[in-house]
């Protein structure tokens, strides 16, 4: 008996976390706000992705003051959708407008 498992066609992230932080995923562009102050210049990733996908960065220690972009490729090896990365710091003050 031979068993033959078809591969996954698709390259999607499903989730993405700083620490317990979860981003915002549209499309193929994450985002995630943050404080004033948080150093975003060595962050450790977690990601869900579909099954047998594989995400072309290590999502550990990155540098993430710059949008990042990566691939993700589906388990069949050829599908590949591109992601985008991108921080939003919080001003450390509100502003008020009376008119």
């Amino acid at each position: 008996v031979t068993v033959t498992v078809e591969k996954n066609n698709e390259a999607k992230i499903l989730s993405w976390k700083f620490g317990n932080q979860a981003a915002t995923i549209t499309g193929t562009d994450i985002k995630i706000t943050f404080p004033f102050g948080t150093d975003i210049t060595n962050l450790s990733a977690t990601a869900k992705m579909s099954p047998q996908a594989n995400i072309s960065i290590d999502l550990a220690n990155n540098d993430y003051s710059s949008h990042k972009n990566f691939t993700v490729t589906a388990g069949d090896g050829t599908t590949t959708k591109q992601y985008t990365v991108a921080f939003i710091i919080s001003l450390p003050f509100t502003l008020t407008f009376t008119l």
